[in-house]
């Protein structure tokens, strides 16, 4: 049986922690609350969920638990960190262009104490950072933790609009994120849209593309490959097929001394040969563009 767990954001790392579920909680989904973190520190964070399945079992923190909701005092505390975050940002920037380092730096968090720091940064390579703790430490008086995380994870700390005019869905109600690979948009016929149309706020592939992935296989199943030999059963010829609409489950099929015809995939009495695998064939796909054209 799954364990149910209480998720909670924290204020110093902005990751979302799990800790084990009370049937007695009284917390609820907003709630500001002091809890022990992973080395048993006292820290500040955010109830973002209540009474569900983990989303990774294997880091679920066991040994910690909620102490309070956030009294006055406590949020007094974590405002007052909020000032020096930002010019924690503005001097770890000054050092970074010092150092020639290619790295953007974008969140300071506090630890409740006020004692640690932890800076998120995005870079496209790895960045030795050594020297930049060093100063930044001695100048700042903290104890400094660089982390450097990924585009997708930066959009769904910082958050934003997708394409469909939503609140972006990895900040929102969409939990741990999935691989989205190039395999999906071939599986959906989506190749000849664009990177640009194809990539969300965060420059990578768009989370979505999984949504329908798995309806798109299935519907794949009776549709012919391109490129594959068909045979019509009216008019009864044969053609090859240049295009296929998978979601209408229609095809184009090219017929020697003829125009291209569009039919659905029942008018189709046999297949004659098909490739061996969809979007492989670069020739076939120069030659549909679209089922529609």
């Amino acid at each position: 049986m799954a364990t149910k767990v209480i998720g909670i954001e924290s204020g110093y790392s902005a990751s979302v922690v799990e800790i084990p579920y009370n049937e007695g909680s009284t917390f609820v989904v907003g709630d500001e609350v002091i809890f022990k973190d992973a080395d048993d520190k006292d820290e500040y964070g955010a109830v973002k969920y209540s009474n569900r399945d983990a989303l990774e079992p294997d880091k679920i923190l066991f040994a910690s638990k909620i102490l309070r909701k956030a009294t006055a005092n406590d949020i007094q505390k974590v405002d007052s960190h909020i000032e020096l975050s930002r010019a924690a940002i503005k001097k770890c920037k000054e050092v970074v262009a010092r150092l020639g380092l290619l790295m953007n730096v974008f969140r300071a968090g506090y630890s409740f104490d006020g004692n640690r720091l932890q800076l998120m940064f995005t870079s496209d390579d790895r960045v030795d950072f050594r020297d930049l703790v060093k100063e930044l430490a001695k100048t700042l008086q903290k104890q400094i933790n660089l982390r450097q995380i990924g585009p997708r994870d930066r959009a769904k700390m910082i958050g934003g609009y997708g394409k469909c005019g939503r609140p972006l869905c990895c900040s929102t109600w969409l939990g741990k994120l999935e691989s989205i690979n190039m395999e999906m948009v071939r599986i959906q016929a989506l190749e000849s849209k664009g990177s640009s149309k194809l990539s969300g706020a965060c420059g990578k592939l768009l989370c979505c593309l999984k949504y329908e992935v798995e309806a798109y296989r299935d519907l794949r199943k009776t549709v012919p490959k391109i490129g594959s030999l068909v045979k019509l059963k009216k008019p009864a010829v044969e053609g090859t097929i240049i295009a296929v609409d998978i979601l209408n489950q229609k095809v184009k099929v090219f017929i020697t001394g003829s125009e291209p015809q569009v039919v659905s995939v029942n008018e189709i009495e046999k297949v004659l040969k098909e490739r061996r695998s969809y979007g492989d064939d670069r020739a076939a796909k120069s030659a549909a563009p679209s089922i529609a054209s």
